[in-house]
């Protein structure tokens, strides 16, 4: 067997004809280099097959080169994407990724998935994990050598954060049924502790309440399937009628749309479904789902670009970056049925009828 030599960054230099110390500043990505210059050094790393000895380098800097990603769930569709999202972007910049996840809500659970990556020496941190501002604040007093930026926590909090722009994506979805003529709307929530679904919860609450308007019924589900075929069901046996249903994921619409389907109501003639995500599958229901789509991957490539700017310092002069979520219109929205509407509202005038009789 043949023994391969080790490259270093003088057979670099050699072949680039170039110092060792400008092959360094290509390598790292500090310093300044011409264009063609670093053209050529690219080159001849290509040519040479040049692995960069990251520990050395981390050493010289006092870095590791990785990062943690501290998440709920994964087997949920946002953390996944955030996690596709964020291993590209840090194995783009030369960056391993650890993930970990936090088994519990609370500062608690937190706490002890921070301090896990901080033992794996991790340069830094994105949180995945819904905490409230004094919760964020407390992260930041108890790991304060750890830099982190925040992915689920209320806009405006004073931490570093990378966040989707959850109130906007609310309003588009119930600005969405409203325009449509609905206005017997039902909730499907998340956890009510999550920030993002509070959010979401209290944007839905203000967009119907500018138009004089309540949700006629909500239940909640914890952003499985089971728990949205559970949520509606309940919604069902309360008796109160509706014509459109927002849901908090789609994820819980799948099971939404099912118990819909049991009870033999048309999806949307008799009963809109809106999502949140715009997860892969969402396109191929029967009917395929109106939803909010949030772009995860992009999201997540974000937060680790704003992590690498509080790692060096310059994370004050964007203190949160802010993704916008859209509108994905398909076939399971539509005006609400005109003899529906007629029954609904002969239904109103009974209740009400019967409300102030027994006054």
């Amino acid at each position: 067997m043949t023994d391969r030599k080790t490259v270093t960054l003088a057979d670099v230099a050699a072949l680039a004809d170039v110092s060792q110390q400008t092959v360094s500043r290509v390598v790292t990505g500090y310093g300044q280099v011409s264009p063609r210059t670093r053209a050529r050094v690219q080159a001849a790393l290509a040519e040479l097959n040049y692995v960069p000895n990251r520990l050395a380098t981390g050493l010289a800097r006092q870095r590791t080169y990785s990062v943690g990603f501290a998440t709920v769930d994964l087997s949920l569709h946002a953390p996944s994407q955030l996690t596709a999202g964020i291993e590209h972007a840090a194995r783009q910049a030369g960056y391993s990724l650890l993930v970990s996840i936090v088994a519990a809500n609370g500062l608690s659970a937190t706490t002890h998935t921070l301090r896990g990556l901080r033992e794996r020496q991790v340069d830094g941190v994105l949180l995945n994990a819904s905490l409230d501002t004094a919760d964020a604040l407390e992260v930041q007093r108890r790991f304060p050598g750890l830099p982190c930026v925040f992915m689920d926590v209320a806009p405006g909090t004073p931490v570093p954060a990378a966040l989707l722009d959850q109130v906007h994506g609310a309003r588009l979805a119930a600005e969405h049924l409203l325009a449509l003529g609905h206005t017997r709307i039902a909730f499907v929530d998340g956890p009510r502790h999550a920030v993002v679904e509070n959010a979401r919860h209290q944007a839905w609450l203000g967009t119907l309440g500018a138009r004089g308007l309540r949700p006629v019924a909500t239940a909640e589900g914890d952003w499985s399937p089971a728990s949205g075929y559970a949520a509606t069901q309940h919604l069902l046996a309360a008796g109160v009628p509706f014509t459109a249903v927002l849901v908090a994921n789609d994820q819980m619409a799948v099971g939404v749309l099912r118990a819909l389907w049991e009870r033999g109501l048309n999806v949307p003639a008799d009963v809109s479904v809106v999502g949140y995500d715009d997860t892969p599958e969402s396109a191929l229901l029967i009917p395929p789902l109106t939803t909010i789509r949030q772009d995860f991957p992009t999201l997540g490539t974000r937060a680790f670009a704003h992590l690498l700017e509080v790692l060096e310092g310059d994370g004050s002069h964007t203190p949160q970056v802010l993704t916008v979520p859209e509108l994905v219109v398909r076939a399971s929205t539509a005006p609400p049925s005109g003899e529906r509407q007629s029954v609904q509202t002969a239904l109103d005038t009974l209740r009400a009828a019967l409300a102030a009789r027994q006054d």
